[in-house]
């Protein structure tokens, strides 16, 4: 038997790789996985991409132990070029609001946005994708290339969905037109795969900002948000988009439209909508017109614009108690129904606040008496600069956890004041029951960030998220195990024969 086994292992290694490209990374659940905007090349110590240009999109995965460290695996690059249709897609290197990752709610693909162009092709000629077309001084950035027809001369670039599966297969069929012209695509979250929520900022009243759903392998989609506010004549201008029990939420943070200024986590509908979603502005923000409704208590009063005066447990060592600040919900992940961690960038887009210090770092929020609350902010050990420095860590963006008993384990990507500044991946551990920052007998905090990876020169992290479950192999694929375990029979039987002859 000894003789058989590594026969065995070696027929069956070769079936589960059939089911994949020839050498692609596995993705390992449990393990940690980063979206990586630019150079993307583990242990890079130069690379050739400049702030705002097209660039790869890799993915990192890394074996953790816990909070307290974390090792690189291998990366998946996702493609590059257009293969059947399947779209290439790309980031934007130094856009602070995009790159977000997450799982499908099944937790069978990993699921990011990009932009349907090779890199090196926009950066020949930035202006022959539209950037020229969309209102926009930065005329080499790809966020700011057109999503919509841009004329003779000029190719649209659609914003492009990729689902990531366990084994490294990526598909890229899912190119929209007309979304985030402009602009940068954010986020996407899904049920499956089958179909998305895409969210992110669109240019001016050209509707093509906020929540929208697309089918998979769709070029177009439907609006779920709408035009914003007043007169509804500004496009919506959400973040990170989340499935959370079977409801749509997604995070704000925009100076956009002339009384729409606001920072909050809301609902989307009632549920999963598949139209436009509160038409009249009903609901606790009445700004919202066809938009996400503030949670109750995300900001300093129904109808308000996300602002709160600051308690010593939720000042986070740049601001002080007593200040009123701004939030800037980027990346959030729920605990349970009643608790919620939220990335906070610390730099917030409007500017209602009396103090123009943000709250960055992580944020636990709790459900009392259908209020939601901010219990503390976690910033120990991420080194925090205000937003008005040059260059720094102000925040978290991307965010991802699990609960393991009465603790959460929560993984964090930076947010920084300049947009090619160094990015980490950290880890913290809170305890899930507390309603006040944890300290010791001294007042020390106790829970602090442990930086467990850092980028590669001309990269970024942005998001974060757990690995894929493998899920069910596709019936071609058990077809091809059940040849394998055939042939190995046969060899067994073989063998037996052989011995008795």
């Amino acid at each position: 038997m000894k003789r058989i086994a590594p026969v065995l292992l070696l027929l069956t290694g070769t079936i589960l790789a059939g089911s994949a490209h020839a050498g692609a990374p596995i993705l390992l659940p449990g393990n940690l996985v980063v979206s990586v905007e630019g150079n993307g090349v583990q242990g890079a110590t130069s690379g050739p991409y400049a702030d705002n240009q097209a660039a790869p999109l890799t993915l990192f995965q890394f074996s953790h132990t816990g909070t307290s460290s974390a090792s690189y695996v291998n990366a998946v690059v996702l493609p590059q070029t257009a293969t059947g249709a399947n779209h290439a897609i790309s980031g934007e290197y130094g856009s602070s609001s995009e790159g977000g990752l997450q799982l499908t709610a099944d937790g069978k693909h990993l699921i990011i946005m990009g932009y349907g162009v090779n890199a090196a092709a926009f950066n020949a000629n930035p202006t022959a994708f539209g950037t020229t077309t969309t209102g926009s001084s930065k005329s080499t950035a790809l966020g700011q290339s057109s999503s919509i027809a841009c004329g003779a001369g000029c190719t649209a670039v659609p914003r492009v969905v990729a689902v990531v599966n366990a084994d490294g297969t990526v598909d890229t069929t899912t190119a929209l037109s007309g979304v985030f012209n402009g602009n940068n695509p954010r986020s996407v979250a899904s049920v499956n795969g089958s179909s998305f929520y895409v969210s992110g900022q669109g240019t001016g009243s050209d509707a093509t900002g906020g929540v929208f759903l697309a089918q998979r392998g769709a070029t177009t989609a439907t609006e779920i948000t709408g035009l914003d506010a007043t007169g509804s004549t500004v496009s919506q201008d959400t973040r990170f988009v989340v499935i959370h029990n079977g409801q749509l939420y997604v995070s704000v943070d925009s100076k956009g439209g002339s009384n729409a200024a606001r920072s909050f986590i809301g609902t989307v509908g009632n549920g999963l909508p598949t139209g436009l979603t509160n038409p009249t502005g009903a609901g606790p923000d009445p700004d919202s017109t066809n938009g996400p409704i503030m949670l109750q208590g995300f900001g300093n009063s129904p109808g308000g614009t996300g602002k709160l005066t600051l308690t010593a447990d939720q000042t986070n060592g740049v601001n002080k108690v007593g200040k009123q600040i701004n939030l800037s919900p980027e990346d959030y992940f729920f605990a349970n129904d009643d608790t919620l961690y939220v990335a906070d960038s610390g730099d917030g887009k409007q500017t209602s606040a009396s103090n123009s210090l943000g709250d960055g770092g992580l944020q636990k929020w709790s459900l009392i008496g259908g209020v939601w609350t901010l219990d503390y902010t976690l910033a120990d050990g991420l080194n925090l600069v205000a937003n008005t420095a040059s260059s720094g860590t102000t925040g978290l963006l991307g965010l991802t956890g699990e609960v393991i008993g009465d603790e959460v384990e929560l993984f964090a990507t930076n947010f920084t004041a300049g947009d090619t500044d160094p990015t980490f991946l950290y880890g913290i551990t809170d305890d899930l029951d507390s309603l006040t920052r944890p300290v010791d007998s001294h007042g020390n905090q106790t829970e602090i960030f442990t930086q467990l990876a850092a980028a590669p020169v001309d990269s970024n992290f942005k998001g974060v998220s757990f690995a894929p479950s493998a899920g069910v192999p596709e019936p071609a694929t058990w077809a091809l195990m059940i040849s394998g375990f055939s042939l190995v029979g046969g060899l067994l039987r073989r063998r037996a024969r052989s011995a008795l002859a």
